[in-house]
C-alpha cells in the first residue's frame, strides 16, 4: 500500500480517530496541532508521502540551505537555487546560527560514540524525508540528530533489553523507533500519541519494517498485557486509551519534550501512573521550566520539580545538549532578536527502587 492507502487503513482500524479534540483540558499547542491536522486530512493532503512527516504543523526542523542533488530532486533546480541565494543574502545570520547548532550536535553525538549511527543512518534516506544537510559523509537535520543522540544514549546507558517492552509517549512519526529497532529487533515498541500522529508512525514504520507485526488501535484489546504481544511488534496506542496500559510495568518508558507542554492534568495522569512510577527504567527529556515568567512558552506551570518520584532513583541527570546553543529570532517585550530558548532541557534517566 502507498502512504495514502496506509493512512486509510489506519483510520479504518481506529474507531475514535476524529475524537481527539474532545479531550478535556487539552493544552493550546496540541489543540492547535490536532485541529490543523484534522483540517489537513479534510483537504486530502495530510498523508501524501512528501508531507506526512513534514507539514504545516510539524517538521524535521531547520537546516542551512544547500545546493545538493537531494534538494534539486526534491524541490527542483530553480527553487533550490533561488532559495539558496535568498537565504545566503537575506538570512545569512540565521543560516550561520543554524549551521553552528547542527555542527555542535554532530560533535556531541560523536563524543558519546555515535559516529557509526550517524554514518549508517543518513537523514535523507528514510521514507518521507525532505530536509537534509550533507556534511561529513552523511546527511542530517535537527530532528534526526535528536533521534540519533537518544538512540545512542539508550545503547550507552543499557536502557533496553532486546526482548523488552518500550513505551514511548509522544512518538510523532516514529523516527526514534526506526533507529532503535535496528539495535533491538525483538523489542515490543508501544507508541502513545494522538490518532493523527500514530497514523504518521504507521505509514513510516510499516513501510520501513514491513515484516514486523503492526498492531492498530482496535486490535490492542486482544492482548491482556503488553508482555503478551508478539516480540518485535509496533503497537499504536491513542492517548485516549492510555488507561489501558497505565497500571502495567515495562522495561523502559520514555517521553521526549511533550510532558512539559501539557496541562498539569495530563502531566499528572502520566507521571503518577504505575507505568511511569514503577517501570524498570524511565528516560525523560523536558524543559527545566515549561513557562518562565518572562516568556510563558506553554500554558502551564510545570517544572523539573514535577518529574521527581519517590519510587524511582536517579541514575543519570544532566543538561540535554542537542540544540542547546541554538539561537532563534523572535520577539520578546516588543524587541525582535536572536535568542536562546527561554528554558533549556534536562535529561534524566531513573530506575525503579
Amino acid at each position: 500500500m502507498n502512504s495514502k492507502e496506509l493512512a486509510q487503513d489506519f483510520i479504518n482500524h481506529a474507531p475514535d480517530f476524529f475524537s481527539d479534540l474532545e479531550l478535556n483540558d487539552l493544552d493550546l499547542k496540541h489543540t492547535g496541532i490536532v485541529k490543523k491536522a484534522y483540517d489537513f486530512i479534510d483537504d486530502g493532503e495530510a498523508y501524501k508521502e512528501n508531507n506526512f512527516r513534514n507539514w504545516s504543523g510539524q517538521t524535521d526542523l531547520a537546516v542551512p540551505m544547500q545546493i545538493s542533488a537531494f534538494n534539486i530532486k526534491t524541490y527542483g533546480f530553480l527553487h533550490t537555487f533561488l532559495k539558496f541565494l535568498y537565504m545566503k543574502i537575506f538570512r545569512r545570520d540565521n543560516e550561520r546560527f543554524v549551521l553552528n547548532s547542527l555542527m555542535d550536535d554532530i560533535s556531541i553525538i560523536k563524543s558519546i560514540g555515535g559516529e557509526k549511527n550517524l554514518k549508517e543512518n543518513p537523514s535523507h534516506k528514510p521514507l518521507g524525508a525532505s530536509t537534509a544537510y550533507f556534511v561529513g559523509g552523511t546527511s542530517v537535520n535537527l530532528r534526526w540528530l535528536r533521534y540519533t543522540y537518544i538512540c545512542q544514549q539508550v545503547i550507552n546507558q543499557n536502557l533496553l533489553p532486546d526482548s523488552g517492552v518500550w513505551v514511548d509517549v509522544g512518538s510523532y512519526y516514529g523516527g526514534c523507533q526506526s533507529l532503535l529497532r535496528k539495535h533491538f529487533p525483538n523489542t515490543t515498541n508501544v507508541l502513545v500519541d494522538f490518532h493523527h500522529q500514530l497514523c504518521r508512525s504507521y505509514i513510516f514504520l510499516s513501510q520501513t519494517y514491513p515484516d514486523a507485526e503492526h498492531i492498530l488501535p482496535d486490535k490492542i484489546s486482544n492482548y491482556k498485557s503488553l508482555d503478551d504481544i508478539p516480540k518485535g511488534s509496533f503497537v499504536y496506542l491513542p492517548v485516549s486509551d492510555y488507561h489501558k496500559i497505565a497500571n502495567q510495568k515495562v522495561s523502559l518508558v520514555t517521553n521526549f519534550f511533550s510532558l512539559g507542554e501539557m496541562h498539569r492534568k495530563f502531566h499528572s495522569i502520566y507521571m503518577n501512573s504505575v507505568l511511569f512510577q514503577e517501570s524498570k527504567k524511565v528516560y525523560l527529556i523536558n524543559r527545566w521550566v515549561s513557562s518562565p515568567f518572562f516568556e510563558k512558552t506553554y500554558d502551564n506551570d510545570i517544572s523539573i520539580i514535577d518529574y521527581m518520584s519517590n519510587k524511582q532513583k536517579i541514575e543519570y541527570f544532566d543538561v540535554f545538549p542537542m540544540a542547546h546553543f541554538q539561537l532563534m529570532k523572535r520577539e520578546l517585550y516588543g524587541r525582535v532578536a536572536h535568542r536562546n530558548a527561554s528554558s533549556s532541557y534536562f535529561e534524566m534517566i531513573t530506575s525503579s527502587k
